[in-house]
């Protein structure tokens, strides 16, 4: 099924608005859908935010409205009804997959025009549980090397044998659906994970807890910085602002443990142990701070639509590196992340922080606002990088000056709800 869903009003986008001194202007968004009940399809959740209207496109050329049962904004899958119910859902696979498995994906190849034929590229797996791609909030993706043009969104991915194993999904900024890297590298929704936002939808969108941290892999430099022992594998790297980890007393440079007696941390994994846990339920946790062993109770809650980091965090999560005053006046980095935007552009401790590009007013963005403005605390950082948010994304634009004299410039952002956070 080709898939169209109409928007009618403007994003306000902060890329938008500092890249072209405008707010991005969503109009029609095509991409592809599949029946998983006669009468019921899934698709892409990114297709859809914000839209007016939704139609679907049969093979046989007959199109027709669709509404939105409902969407799972964390693992980023759709429910929709239309009247074509001699549509034939898809068999799904019972069985895991397998790196080498030839797979083929199914979708409308367009180029910002209507396909009038289904298109299948095939490809590999060459990846399970990949995440840290900042599609969706949940990660655990079927990786392939399938070619994915725009458009294939919300297609199915199907065996061999025509059975479903999961859908193809993308990136959405603004009007473009991004599918990912250039060369190679493409990523699905694996269908356990589709069914789990299918019972959720059904059930009726309950409210799901949350712990309110980010972690990472531990390596040797990351235990070295935070003397944790050697079997420690996450250590919490985030810790959002007014969530039960923050109430809890858990900080940055926590390894973690077991959480609630369990010791696979991976973060699917625990994803799908919270969503079938209740929005009050105690969970213990299970620490490494330091040499020191620690057992943290934590009262779970629900998890806000969009959790936001401030300040210094926010340019430790996007761009991969710390600061912190210097003297009396000025910040300077302290630590820069191995593989991270700022060590891309080859940013080093000592470099100092001078100035951000931010969008002053962000609600009209079409009065070009924007300039360069210094930064001389911790403060004025936090209260600018406020204006670095839009409804739709975060972007910012970084200025540093290295001890030698040269000038680096990063250019930092991402979808606001597009963390990993557990």
């Amino acid at each position: 099924m080709q898939l169209t869903a109409v928007h009618d009003k403007q994003l306000t986008s902060a890329f938008g608005a500092i890249v072209y001194g405008e707010s991005v202007e969503v109009g029609s968004i095509l991409g592809s859908a599949f029946a998983i009940a006669p009468g019921e399809f899934v698709s892409d959740a990114g297709l859809l935010n914000g839209a007016r209207e939704v139609s679907l496109r049969s093979l046989d050329g007959r199109g027709v409205p669709a509404r939105v049962i409902g969407m799972d904004p964390l693992i980023g899958v759709a429910l929709l009804e239309a009247d074509l119910k001699q549509v034939p859902p898809l068999e799904r696979r019972r069985g895991p997959l397998r790196l080498g498995e030839s797979l083929n994906a199914l979708g409308f190849p367009s180029g910002g025009l209507a396909a009038h034929e289904l298109s299948s590229s095939a490809g590999v797996v060459s990846g399970l549980h990949r995440g840290g791609q900042r599609i969706h909030p949940i990660e655990d993706y079927i990786q392939t090397d399938a070619s994915l043009p725009a458009g294939f969104a919300g297609g199915p991915m199907i065996d061999d044998a025509g059975k479903l194993v999961g859908m193809s999904t993308a990136l959405p900024v603004g009007r473009h659906m991004i599918m990912g890297p250039d060369i190679g590298v493409r990523w699905s929704i694996p269908l356990e994970w589709i069914e789990r936002a299918l019972a959720w939808i059904r059930a009726g969108r309950p409210g799901r807890p949350w712990i309110g941290i980010h972690t990472i892999a531990a390596d040797p430099e990351t235990r070295s910085t935070y003397s944790l022992p050697s079997e420690v594998r996450r250590v919490i790297e985030n810790v959002f602002p007014g969530s039960p980890a923050a109430r809890a007393g858990l900080r940055r440079g926590d390894g973690l443990l077991k959480i609630q007696g369990d010791e696979d941390l991976s973060t699917a994994r625990v994803h799908a142990r919270l969503l079938g846990a209740r929005p009050d339920e105690a969970w213990s946790i299970e620490i490494a701070r330091a040499r020191e062993r620690l057992t943290v109770p934590v009262t779970l809650a629900l998890r806000p639509d969009r959790p936001r980091l401030e300040g210094a965090d926010l340019l430790r999560f996007y761009g991969g590196f710390e600061i912190a005053p210097r003297g009396s006046s000025g910040l300077m980095v302290t630590r820069v992340l191995p593989g991270s935007e700022a060590a891309a552009e080859k940013v080093a401790p000592g470099d100092l922080l001078q100035s951000l590009l931010v969008k002053k007013d962000l609600e009209r963005a079409e009065r070009d606002t924007a300039r360069w403005r210094q930064v001389k605390d911790i403060e004025g950082l936090e209260r600018l990088l406020q204006s670095a948010y839009s409804e739709f994304d975060f972007f910012i634009g970084v200025r540093l000056r290295a001890r030698a004299g040269e000038k680096r410039e990063l250019y930092l952002g991402g979808i606001l709800s597009a963390t990993d956070a557990l």
